[in-house]
């Protein structure tokens, strides 16, 4: 109870914080008050192999911990990208955080060279960190279809050869066996053969966050030692904790003299069939953020500048960059073992049966649950196919949108809602313009909507009376909807960008074949080597079971089990089984 007290006082502190300077990133030179309020936070990283050939999956589980390696309570949202040792992305993750956990995959694709990569993880908070400000792994990648060279003779070789002997005795543990207890229905199986495990702890371990791994043990061995970067190129600012969902910021500048605009409205849309729509405001340094706790699927986002056209354009907006590049020396070089020649070839043909059979063993994408908006089910809707079709959206207003009109042309043409209380508009509110929406994207010229073609609009719903959203009122809502959903304003202006917003990565059920029918899937080559991967091990009592089924590949099999416990202790529980072809 003390600590949620202490989280709650925390959040507090920081939504004050958020009050004074209203970003996500903070220039250091601005910040006023003592840092040191706010706890560190790190990331660990736990992943499915360190050796992976180009086809397969990288499996990835995150931890957000607190000083104490104890589940940190704070982000909502980690960053997981795969790098080449020059620092390119091969893959850029953003995932929700739950709990202080979450979890990822990445397809490996045939056009990767062999090499070292490094994985890393962290959070917009994390970046603080003068050290660990990131979590990170280095990934040995063979690309079987691709020569490998040698680029630069200077270059560190990190070597991956053949093991002489087999690493592992057929069955037992390395030593963790006092921590974990494991339990198999057999020590040896054969191909396509139910296992049955089971795991058992005391409580005090086995309530933690723990990831489980049942995959073949590669038989290589990796020699020579990977610097790790540890250290990002240094930031003048200070980073905020990602506390409810994402932090999007940037400030607005005037295009002659970098003069902050300051106390004026910033709109973010994030398109789609369940759009993502806000509104914030700048603080005295011309700064602004938005927090998105909201499920999305849109790639791009438009964020626009509030006001007439005389005063935005004036002005620009320019984004805060979320990415952050490593300090990194010369790249290191992989070498091969001739001796694995045998092993690359066998598995590279196992990769390429399996990948054709891709659309039977796809794992299936867990729905994103995304939030209604924000006007929900106010207003009436009016489908345009449910009347007589006009060619112009002017016309459409004057025929069939009742509570609706268009008042004037050119520059000086307006919408307004029709207030069934206030026929003669002498209200309040009715000199305000309306909130007019395409697709959840603001519309300030009234033209570039008045000359859509009409016969590509889907429905028009209209609120005839005044809305409070964020720090505006409005006299209506008018919210249009296209057909397909592809509305593109004018992009040719500084106040109105269009950035690059990949949506949260998808949760996966991963697929597990059921071989209990044996005629089921008879016919359908099974070269699976990452036999099971559950990122998040749910004890209870103190044990965990699971069953799943063996594949056609023959060899020894480690079941390794990782995590941290309740208390903020790391562990690491290894145990081996055989399959073979009996």
């Amino acid at each position: 109870m003390g600590r949620l007290i202490m989280v709650k006082k925390l959040v507090f502190i920081i939504f004050a914080f958020l009050g004074f300077f209203a970003t996500a990133q903070i220039p250091k030179n601005n910040v006023t008050v003592d840092v040191s309020i706010f706890p560190k936070e790190t990331v660990a990283l736990s992943i499915n192999s360190e050796v992976l050939l180009a086809g397969e999956l990288l499996q990835y589980k995150v931890y957000i911990l607190n000083t104490s390696n104890r589940k940190g309570l704070l982000s909502k949202v980690v960053y997981v990208s795969l790098r080449n040792q020059k620092d390119s992305l091969v893959f850029n993750h953003k995932i929700k955080v739950e709990n202080g956990v979450a979890n990822g995959d990445f397809f490996l694709p045939s056009n990767l060279q062999t090499g070292v990569y490094n994985l890393i993880g962290y959070t917009n908070f994390s970046r603080n960190n003068i050290q660990d400000a990131f979590a990170e792994k280095s990934i040995y990648i063979i690309n079987t279809f691709k020569k490998n060279e040698l680029v630069n003779t200077t270059q560190d070789t990190i070597f991956i050869s053949a093991l002489t002997e087999n690493p592992v005795e057929n069955s037992g543990s390395d030593g963790s066996s006092e921590v974990f207890e494991t339990i198999l229905n057999k020590e040896t199986f054969g191909f396509r053969e139910k296992v049955d495990l089971k795991l058992k702890s005391n409580s005090s371990i086995a309530n933690g966050s723990y990831r489980l791994s049942v995959r073949k043990v590669n038989p290589v061995e990796v020699s020579g030692e990977v610097i790790k970067a540890k250290t990002a190129i240094p930031s003048e600012n200070f980073y905020l904790p990602e506390l409810r969902g994402e932090l999007i910021s940037g400030v607005v500048l005037s295009k002659l003299g970098d003069v902050p605009l300051a106390n004026r409205e910033v709109a973010l849309t994030i398109p789609g069939k369940d759009f993502v729509y806000k509104i914030a405001k700048t603080n005295s340094e011309g700064r602004f953020f938005f927090s998105v706790a909201e499920g999305y699927g849109s790639e791009k986002s438009i964020v626009q500048l509030y006001g007439d056209e005389a005063t935005r354009r004036d002005f620009k907006i320019v984004m805060d960059e979320k990415n952050f590049h490593l300090n990194q020396d010369e790249p290191y070089f992989l070498k091969l073992d001739k001796q694995l020649k045998d092993w690359l070839e066998e598995r590279s043909v196992q990769l390429q049966v399996e990948n054709a059979y891709f659309d039977v063993k796809k794992d299936s994408i867990l729905k994103n649950k995304f939030n209604s908006i924000f006007y929900d089910n106010l207003g009436t809707v009016f489908l345009l196919d449910d009347y007589t079709r006009f060619p112009t959206v002017r016309e459409t207003f004057i025929e069939v949108i009742t509570l609706a009109a268009i008042r004037g042309t050119g520059d000086n043409a307006k919408f307004i809602v029709n207030n069934e209380y206030d026929p003669n508009r002498i209200a309040k509110f009715n000199d305000i313009d309306p909130l007019v929406l395409v697709d959840g994207i603001l519309i300030q010229n009234n033209e570039e909507l008045i000359n859509y073609n009409a016969r590509d609009i889907e429905s028009i719903r209209v609120v005839n009376e005044p809305y409070r959203y964020g720090s505006k009122i409005f006299s209506g809502i008018i919210a249009v909807e296209t057909k397909n959903g592809n509305f593109v304003p004018n992009l040719s202006h500084d106040y109105l960008k269009e950035i690059e917003l990949p949506p949260l990565i998808k949760q996966k059920k991963y697929y597990r074949p059921d071989y209990s029918n044996k005629e089921v899937q008879a016919r359908i080559p099974d070269y699976r080597i990452q036999l099971f991967w559950e990122p998040n091990v749910q004890f209870s009592g103190g044990s965990y079971s699971t069953t799943f089924y063996t594949s056609d590949v023959s060899g020894t099999y480690e079941i390794s089990i990782e995590g941290f416990s309740e208390d903020g202790k790391y562990y690491l529980a290894k145990y081996y089984f055989k399959i073979i072809d009996k």
